[in-house]
């Protein structure tokens, strides 16, 4: 940041010092013309080397050993000053020009306020000396003593408050810094808490995987949760990490906390302190640690706390934001996933929407689940029947063609089989230098549409596009599996980035303009796409992968309906 500002001021600087120095010097042709010109020289020498730092610092790309410069360039002309008073004696103009060249030194912002007061103080001593030496009476070198030091004092004042802005100014960038790169790492949290919860369905489970997913984003040394399923008003600890909560003697979540968390719904802070015997057998309060409650609600009820404590800062606004972000979104993905697994048990419910023909009744079944920890099998009725899209007659004929080897129960594969195949995929095309893409697909409206028309009709639209989707993969080596309640993944081996984002836009643009005619009227869907590849850079699957998220969440980002890369 000192190097950045540091180009500007410089300029500045010198151009500053290149004026004086012109000053000076025709203060000197005017007082003793030719006679003593080496004072004289001396200042247009101190012009010229003014000039060059000038040109160096506004148009180099690097400042080359800036300080030195202006130091070395101030420092020039100040002993230029004493010369003068040496080889004239003193004049009053010596003085002004002293007490200037002080106030230059003063305002550099690449230069440290000891610097400065040190180099101003040794030039001062030095301006005496000369006027001592060539004989000025002691009252006049009382007064200059005088108006030096003030002038050694004022260069130390601007130089202090030049350098306070300057601490200043590089505390705030620090701190606008770490707000953004913390904001980046809330939002990735945000997007991988969909992969990491989706499928659980004990809550105990959900707030200790919840924990892992606050660590990149909020720093604590020791954290303590608790799920409150029927212990009452004083609740035990469920899991316990670290020292700061180690032989805690008082209740860990007071009626007071509790009754606080749940009628204000947020996060709170506070700092611990603990009693100790002071001097003289004295009790004193000494601080322990600051402390960070974040509660867990299912609607209007107090699931459950998490309890976070570190000894170096306190918890900011930025902390407590975060935290019930992520416990509101991890209690979402735990509300949808205890939803579906109910769904899931509730399969003889018989279904409205989508009808198999009578000749299929007895071969033909359909599974659905929102789970993935499931594997999800799509029943491939013709996907351009009359009664589930409306598309043009030339691209039903070619689907069909292509649709007639295909297997009758397409297999949608679980995030986690999904991820074992993948990885070894990812490894193979490592080793071997091939391309590999990922495409990371969803649904966009999907979750207002189950909420307004209801589970089945919902998924009657996403297994209509997904067996499109499989009926223009490779089945041989393609990978199609769940992401997210509303996605799902497509790994294609031997495949460049290029090729990807083409098949991308493709499927894109054709779910666009197909309709579904479901039990509720005709619906229509569109697609996000997040587009990623593997590179020398990617590290590993999982990188690869979260790129393609990223892509995935710019997209959506973007007004959703569009494909995105992320390189």
């Amino acid at each position: 940041m000192q190097r950045s500002r540091g180009r500007s001021s410089s300029a500045f600087a010198f151009g500053v010092l290149f004026i004086l120095c012109l000053a000076f010097a025709y203060l000197e042709s005017r007082a003793f013309g030719r006679e003593v010109a080496i004072p004289m020289y001396g200042y247009i020498l101190a012009a010229v080397a003014a000039l060059v730092n000038l040109f160096i610092s506004r148009f180099l790309p690097d400042l080359y050993h800036l300080n030195l410069r202006l130091l070395g360039n101030g420092v020039f002309v100040s002993c230029t000053v004493i010369v003068a008073v040496y080889l004239q004696k003193y004049s009053a103009y010596h003085a002004m020009e002293f007490v200037l060249l002080a106030a230059w030194l003063g305002t550099l912002k690449t230069v440290r306020l000891i610097v400065t007061l040190s180099i101003n103080t040794v030039l001062a001593i030095l301006f005496i000396a000369a006027m001592y030496a060539t004989g000025v009476s002691g009252f006049w070198i009382s007064l200059v003593t005088v108006l030096l030091v003030t002038a050694v004092i004022l260069g130390g004042y601007i130089g202090y408050l030049t350098e306070r802005a300057r601490r200043m100014l590089f505390l705030q960038t620090e701190i606008n810094r770490s707000i953004t790169n913390r904001q980046e790492l809330w939002a990735f949290t945000l997007i991988d808490l969909d992969m990491a919860l989706s499928g659980v369905l004990d809550f105990k489970e959900l707030i200790g995987l919840l924990k892992k997913h606050l660590e990149p984003v909020i720093k604590f040394d020791s954290y303590i949760l608790t799920s409150l399923e029927g212990k009452g008003p004083k609740p035990v600890a469920d899991k316990i990490e670290g020292d700061l909560f180690e032989n805690e003697d008082q209740t860990l979540w007071s009626e007071d906390l509790l009754g606080k968390l749940t009628q204000t719904r947020q996060a709170t802070v506070s700092a611990e302190h603990e009693t100790v015997k002071g001097f003289l057998g004295m009790e004193k309060k000494r601080f322990t640690s600051y402390r960070l409650d974040v509660p867990v609600f299912n609607d209007s009820k107090l699931m459950g706390v998490i309890s976070l404590r570190r000894e170096s800062e306190a918890f900011d606004d930025l902390d407590m934001i975060a935290s019930v972000s992520i416990a509101s979104q991890a209690m979402l993905i735990f509300k949808r996933s205890t939803r579906n697994s109910a769904m899931v048990l509730e399969q003889n419910i018989p279904d409205p929407v989508i009808r198999p023909k009578k000749s299929e009744d007895a071969t033909s079944t359909t599974t659905v689940s929102s789970s993935e920890s499931r594997d999800m099998e799509v029943t491939d009725h013709s996907f351009a029947e009359s009664d589930q899209t409306l598309v043009p007659k030339e691209i039903v004929d070619q689907m069909k063609k292509e649709e007639a080897s295909a297997k009758k129960t397409i297999t949608l594969m679980s995030r986690e089989n999904a991820d074992k195949i993948a990885i070894d995929r990812y490894r193979t095309a490592a080793v071997e230098g091939e391309s590999l893409s990922i495409l990371i697909i969803e649904v966009d409206g999907l979750s207002k549409l189950r909420e307004q028309d209801g589970d089945q009709v919902a998924y009657k639209v996403f297994a209509a596009i997904v067996k499109y989707i499989f009926s223009k993969v490779d089945k041989e080596k393609d990978i199609l599996g769940r992401y997210g309640q509303n996605g799902l993944s497509v790994l294609m081996p031997r495949v460049d980035m290029n090729a990807a984002e083409k098949f991308a836009e493709m499927i894109r643009q054709f779910v666009g303009n197909a309709r579904y005619k479901t039990a509720y009227g005709e619906k229509t869907a569109t697609l996000s796409i997040g587009v990623a590849a593997i590179t020398d850079d990617t590290g590993d699957y999982n990188s690869m992968v979260k790129r393609a998220d990223m892509a995935l969440f710019v997209a959506k980002k973007n007004g959703r309906n569009c494909v995105k890369v992320r390189l």
